[in-house]
């Protein structure tokens, strides 16, 4: 059996795994299932729907990226984001219903913040605090010696995707640089889902039952 989405010709699917590049092009996985012992981000409860250009989710999108990928090792920071959507006909997450990010262990331990993309400075503490929320919003206050880092706040534009491939039982979607490479200063990123065979011929014979039922009526 296979899921059909409430939303006109969309076709449930999977989440297979999402990877991201780490420092000297190594391939991180990112951890979905709440098996992480940090208690810094809970099992992901997202459903998702294709339909061709828009991935959805209903629920909760719960991702904790780990030094190793390990559900043991120092987290860097977690992506808490509900109904999570994006639009791949123009990279944008912005249909989304909410986005927090839950800084790690390992970036604030060496000066850092992750999630809130700005240093410590030269006392090594974090003066300044940064909030996610209502909804999409993000707003910062810079304090003490700290310095904004390039890119300021991480946001629900870290998901801003883009369609790298679509056969009908497997999608990719990414940043449109490939895992495990760097290229203008973006690090490679995807996320593979899988649907039933099933459901993908439904999708697509959906469009051609469409077609040939047009071609009958003129043909009449």
């Amino acid at each position: 059996m296979f899921a059909v989405s409430h939303a006109a010709n969309a076709v449930q699917v999977f989440l297979v795994s999402h990877h991201q590049t780490g420092t000297a092009g190594t391939i991180n996985t990112v951890i979905t299932d709440g098996s992480h012992t940090s208690g810094i981000g809970g099992a992901s409860t997202a459903v998702w729907d294709w339909d061709g250009t828009t991935l959805s989710s209903t629920g909760l999108y719960s991702a904790v990226i780990s030094v190793g990928s390990s559900p043991v090792s120092t987290t860097i920071l977690s992506d808490q984001i509900t109904d999570l959507t994006i639009d791949t006909s123009t990279n944008s997450a912005g249909g989304s219903t909410s986005y927090v990010c839950v800084e790690g262990a390992f970036l604030s331990g060496i000066g850092v913040s992750g999630c809130g993309g700005h240093n410590f400075g030269t006392n090594s503490m974090n003066e300044s605090t940064t909030v996610w929320g209502p909804g999409l919003a993000t707003s910062q206050t810079i304090g003490g010696d700290d310095m904004v880092t390039a890119g300021g706040p991480r946001d629900i534009t870290a998901y801003d995707f883009s369609l790298s491939s679509w056969d009908g039982t497997t999608l990719i979607i990414g940043n449109g640089v490939a895992v495990g490479s760097n290229s203008g200063g973006l690090r490679g990123e995807a996320m593979i889902f899988t649907t039933p065979v099933p459901a993908a011929a439904w999708l697509f014979g959906s469009a051609l039952g469409l077609l040939g039922w047009a071609r009958r009526r003129k043909a009449s």
